[in-house]
């Protein structure tokens, strides 16, 4: 188990989900950003506490993250309107198994909810956060910027298109706010910069709340179903390599707190492969020259993306390092077998084993005879560790075990969540006009 020493800061955990935000679509992550700049302007205005302005402002950080997980059309931050509160209604699912981020699900869950004159207060006689609807018109007032054109030009017409939507769209309160503060040509000039979001770190002190280490392994499995319950293939994968990796770990003789940390590495190991496109993920085929060269990428990311949590330096090496080989002819680094540590030797054999042991588009899960015979031929290859993998073949019914049950947890977390994923493939392609009653 990790000490309790083992601790991070809250904004450094939210830098490495925009980190992978602004990799998956630069605009959505500049969206983010924006969003979470004009809702902070907005909450300090309407006088709420600075503990309340942090919560309100990391809402509007994360509050399209169900829709990365979703693999919606991004770059374009434009959403189907039939189903506009699907990607709400899974950021908030995602949000709420994370202990620090609990308190923002129900915000995250009801950010399109119109106002329409008090009737959006309550939704099935569930309460709207006020927040909610804040949210709502920062989201709305960041889509309406247009970043390749002189802001000040149309601040205006901006302003106007927010005005006439009050009591309909939005909050009366939150659109008189929003008309105070956009007023000025700071805050607008504020809202284009390139460097928002170090514009929004200078305006209130939230370095110091951090976070400990249980929350950490948490999180560490937060981000893991972001990527894995994207697509029902891979949905217990990550699952199943902390949970080898861990076991194996332990046989080998690391310690406690290195066991724990390799398990959070293997739940983060393919955190970079939101990256990478599902039907790329899920291809039953042979994949192509490009596509091959799209997920070999995915490791790096993991690094790029796990390389903003400094008390995560450990757990990134081993699992950014997971497909190196011992004769160097390993990804994305190329790295020799002294060069790689024996954390990300041991992971490479327990993600290897996973895979081969799990269904995939093209095959069937293997057989225990079949999985050993190609980790020992890898071994012969110079790919793999011998010792992990003989160590891995000799307790392999315990190491199974672990991975079963891992698996099992997993497979029933994502059954919860599988029916707002199944949605999108029954939608057609609609585009609503940004501050429309329906967006």
């Amino acid at each position: 188990m990790l000490s309790q020493d083992f601790r991070s800061s809250l904004p450094q955990l939210v830098k490495s989900i925009s980190v992978a935000t602004k990799l998956i679509s630069p605009a959505i992550g500049r969206h983010h950003d924006q969003a979470a700049y004009i809702a902070f302007r907005l909450a300090e205005h309407l006088g709420y506490s600075e503990d309340e302005i942090i919560k309100i402002t990391l809402a509007a950080f994360l509050h399209d993250i169900g829709a990365v997980s979703l693999g919606e059309n991004l770059d374009q931050l434009r959403f189907e309107k039939d189903y506009v509160h699907v990607h709400a209604e899974l950021g908030a699912q995602f949000l709420g198994a994370f202990t620090p981020f609990r308190s923002l699900a129900p915000i995250i869950k009801h950010h399109h909810r119109r106002w329409n004159h008090g009737e959006g207060a309550c939704i099935m006689d569930e309460p709207v956060p006020p927040e909610s609807h804040l949210i709502h018109l920062a989201d709305r007032a960041a889509v309406l910027i247009n970043n390749q054109t002189n802001i000040l030009i149309h601040k205006k017409n901006l302003r106007e298109r927010i005005s006439r939507q009050k009591g309909t769209l939005f909050r009366p309160e939150h659109v008189a706010a929003f008309m105070d503060i956009s007023a000025k040509d700071y805050f607008w000039l504020d809202c284009a910069s390139n460097g928002v979001d170090e514009v929004l770190q200078g305006l209130f002190k939230w370095e110091t709340i951090l976070v400990g280490a249980e929350a950490l392994i948490d999180f560490s499995r937060f981000l893991s179903r972001l990527v894995d319950f994207r697509s029902p293939l891979n949905a217990n994968h990550s699952s199943g390599v902390a949970a080898s990796s861990a076991a194996l770990a332990r046989l080998a003789g690391f310690n406690p707190e290195e066991c724990t940390m390799m398990l959070m590495g293997g739940y983060l190991h393919d955190i970079g492969k939101l990256v990478v496109p599902v039907g790329i993920l899920e291809k039953d085929d042979v994949l192509d020259k490009n596509e091959r060269s799209i997920i070999k990428a995915h490791a790096y990311y993991t690094h790029h993306i796990l390389a903003v949590i400094p008390e995560f330096r450990q757990i990134n090496q081993w699992a950014s390092h997971h497909h190196e080989r011992l004769d160097g002819k390993g990804y994305p680094f190329g790295l020799k077998e002294k060069e790689i540590s024996p954390g990300a030797q041991l992971m490479a054999v327990a993600d290897i084993y996973t895979a081969l042991n799990e269904d995939r588009p093209y095959r069937k899960a293997m057989s225990r005879q079949q999985s050993t015979s190609v980790l020992n031929q890898m071994v012969k290859e110079r790919a793999l560790n011998r010792e992990y993998v003989e160590l891995l073949e000799q307790n392999f019914d315990e190491i199974d075990c672990f991975r079963c049950e891992a698996q099992r947890i997993s497979n029933q977390e994502y059954h919860i969540i599988n029916p707002l994923f199944a949605k999108k493939y029954q939608r057609g392609v609609k585009t609503p006009d940004l501050c429309s009653p329906d967006a």
